[in-house]
């Protein structure tokens, strides 16, 4: 490798490029200091910010590059450094995490040179490009490589058709979303071997420390299985939401007072820790398991087809979202405290009608099953803090029955109507969102993506049905 002169590198093009490259951000930096972004709309702020990730999500294209030219000429060696790793720490001053992750994805991303000197593409080229279009960040580029590594020995076919697969989804969906497709593509691709081995290393890699300090208080760290992680936080959440309390001061005479409501001013931390309290007494009395406001039990749901339970083959998850094996949920199946929602079993009540205008529990974990959390477009709201909306009111001769019923968190629950959208059952039973005129003229059906891809099903190896086949609801009678 060749190492030119201090000299000769101030004046490389690529120094001149950055140094460009530098200018144009200051001259952004300075925009943004005079005040040129507070004439912006709330949808001009939200394609500006977009224009600057799409700009932030190309820059890992020249640290690629750089960084497998390094590693082809040996650059750690004369830096003495074990790895491109090292040279990236000890350069850079970025965590080793950091380091790990551009190294890594240099790796299939850059393009790189045969020993005869010829360009090869990079061994992941449909990332790649999209990574150089801009239309892919950084951590979902993690994401898609890491999971395709883990079916490396698999089919070539079958890991780019993954590949094509997940690029395309990373351009439309958020981050957690796309790990749930990422799970379902890795489960198509390999549907033997990929989890249970991930199963095995979370329970290596679990543990609890606790210590108890000279003040007589508790310290310590832990890393939980993905199992036991849902559990606690299944039996947190409902216990964390904020406190009221009220009090009578008396006046002059002694008489009592008015009612005041006093608000909550722990912090998340303190709410977790007094929930988990909570939760130690109630195992200590009697084992009773508490109650969200809304009324869902604090159980653990795992939802899976009846065929993926019955067999104990394929992916479920956990009320989160987070992937569940079959197996492991045959496991659990002894355990009170853990609820199954299967999908297309028929025994429990669900629909009321007119009986009741409280859903019941059964249908609860049902909507829970169905909805996963706010069933409002792009909220992430999980579902023990989401209540239970009539689409068609109750007051107004609307049922009380999964048909009628979506989940909704306070905020949605309380604002959607007044910014003008209307919630729908579709003819498949599913909760779309038709937007105000001024978000979209055509009023086009929105159907949440944590719920779309929820109605995936794989058929053939990496196919998926295509979630835009969604039936139109059907239209309303005509007023009397």
């Amino acid at each position: 490798m060749n190492r030119p002169t201090p000299d000769e590198t101030a004046d490389h093009p690529l120094l001149a490029a950055v140094d460009a490259a530098e200018t144009a951000v200051e001259h952004l930096i300075k925009l943004v200091d005079d005040g040129a972004h507070t004439d912006l709309g709330a949808f001009g702020l939200v394609e500006v910010l977009r224009h600057v990730e799409r700009v932030r999500n190309k820059l890992p294209v020249v640290d690629g590059a750089l960084i497998e030219f390094g590693s082809e000429q040996g650059a750690s060696g004369i830096l003495s450094e074990r790895s491109m790793v090292g040279v990236l720490v000890s350069g850079l001053r970025v965590s080793a995490g950091e380091a790990l992750r551009r190294v890594r994805a240099a790796e299939h991303l850059a393009e790189r040179r045969s020993p005869l000197g010829e360009t090869l593409l990079p061994i992941r080229e449909e990332i790649a490009r999209a990574r150089r279009d801009g239309l892919v960040a950084p951590e979902q580029v993690a994401l898609i490589d890491g999971a395709l590594r883990k079916v490396g020995h698999c089919a070539p076919a079958d890991v780019a058709a993954g590949e094509a697969l997940l690029t395309e989804q990373a351009t439309r969906l958020g981050f957690k979303d796309l790990q749930t497709v990422v799970t379902k593509v890795v489960e198509a691709i390999d549907p033997d071997g990929i989890l249970p081995t991930d199963e095995a290393e979370h329970e290596h890699r679990r543990f609890l420390h606790l210590k108890q300090r000279t003040d007589g208080s508790w310290a310590g760290d832990f890393r939980f299985t993905p199992a036991v992680g849902a559990k606690l936080a299944a039996l947190l959440g409902p216990l964390m939401h904020p406190r009221t309390s009220t009090d009578r001061p008396d006046d002059a005479e002694g008489a009592p007072g008015r009612r005041r409501v006093l608000d909550d001013e722990r912090t998340i931390g303190q709410r977790r820790h007094d929930a988990f309290a909570e939760i130690l007494d109630a195992c200590l009395r009697s084992g009773e398991r508490p109650e969200t406001q809304s009324g869902t039990p604090a159980t653990l749901i795992l939802t899976f087809t009846w065929a993926e339970f019955t067999e104990a083959n394929g992916i479920g998850t956990y009320a989160d979202g987070t992937p569940c094996s079959a197996r492991t949920a045959r496991d659990l199946v002894g355990e009170a405290e853990i609820a199954f929602c299967v999908t297309g079993a028929r025994r429990q009540p669900l629909d009321l009608y007119r009986a009741k205008r409280i859903a019941s529990t059964a249908q609860t974990l049902a909507l829970i099953a169905r909805d996963g959390g706010c069933s409002f477009p792009g909220c992430q709201v999980a579902p023990q803090f989401c209540e239970r909306h009539h689409v068609i009111s109750w007051w107004d001769g609307g049922d009380t029955n999964i048909h009628n019923l979506t989940l909704l968190c306070s905020y949605h629950h309380r604002h959607f109507a007044q910014r003008g959208w209307q919630c729908v059952i579709t003819t498949q039973g599913l909760p779309v969102w038709v937007p105000p005129r001024w978000i979209d003229p055509e009023q086009r059906p929105i159907l949440h993506h944590r719920i779309m891809i929820s109605t995936w099903d794989v058929q053939d190896p990496l196919t998926f049905d295509s979630p835009d086949r969604l039936e139109p609801p059907e239209e309303p009678d005509p007023p009397d």
